[in-house]
């Protein structure tokens, strides 16, 4: 650790050394991150070195497996769980949670609608985008909500309304600084009064494992 507790590269680079492929599941871009300082960065490589401690290298079951990004699709062959809140304009909590999910052990399949390359300027992308959101999130046994301090996120917003009325499994946590927290809380309370309205990411990922069935959900 340097002053303030803040892990220096050497150290990082140290601890990761006895990893065969670097580049394997989101590792490097996790590692190109660190360097800038910021408190997500810092925080990503936290969580990647908590998922080091708990599982080695490499993750059981190995992550390529359990984990989905659009648009390839999801066959529902084992419990999953729908990484639901904002993209556009919030930083990237979905490989957070992901290595928070790694770090507890869970054998949930990710569901993540966060592209690492977005075609940007496609006609149909954003169509694609939304099918694919759309269908996932009924596949989902899990719908795990996250609110950023960076942005509304009315996407979101109008995806847990949604989801809420269904009745579906949510694990819902908003940032202290989300500048709808308040609604969050307030609609939830009327509507869903059964799910609590977690403060941290790290919370949420918690809430979001322990409500996983031991077998997908059959659907029709």
């Amino acid at each position: 650790m340097s002053a303030g507790g803040v892990l220096a590269g050497e150290s990082i680079e140290q601890m990761l050394r006895p990893h065969p492929k670097l580049d394997s599941w989101r590792l490097a871009p996790v590692l190109r991150a660190y360097p800038d300082g910021s408190a997500h960065a810092q925080a990503l490589v936290r969580d990647l070195l908590d998922a080091i401690a708990v599982n080695g290298f490499p993750l059981l079951p190995p992550r390529p497996l359990r984990y989905v990004e659009a648009p390839a699709r999801f066959d529902g062959h084992a419990p999953s769980l729908f990484l639901a809140g904002g993209i556009t304009g919030c930083p990237d909590w979905q490989r957070r949670a992901v290595l928070q999910l790694d770090a507890i052990g869970s054998p949930a399949v990710v569901l993540n609608p966060r592209r690492e390359h977005f075609p940007v300027g496609q006609a149909d992308a954003t169509q694609e985008q939304v099918a694919w959101e759309y269908e996932h999130l009924r596949l989902a046994d899990v719908i795990l909500f996250w609110f950023c301090a960076e942005a509304v996120q009315p996407v979101a917003l109008f995806e847990l309304g949604a989801h809420a009325a269904r009745g579906t499994r949510l694990a819902v946590g908003a940032h202290p600084e989300y500048p709808r927290r308040l609604d969050v809380l307030e609609q939830l309370r009327h509507a869903r009064p059964d799910v609590t309205v977690h403060d941290s990411l790290r919370d949420t990922v918690h809430g979001a494992a322990a409500h996983l069935p031991a077998k997908p959900t059959p659907r029709p």
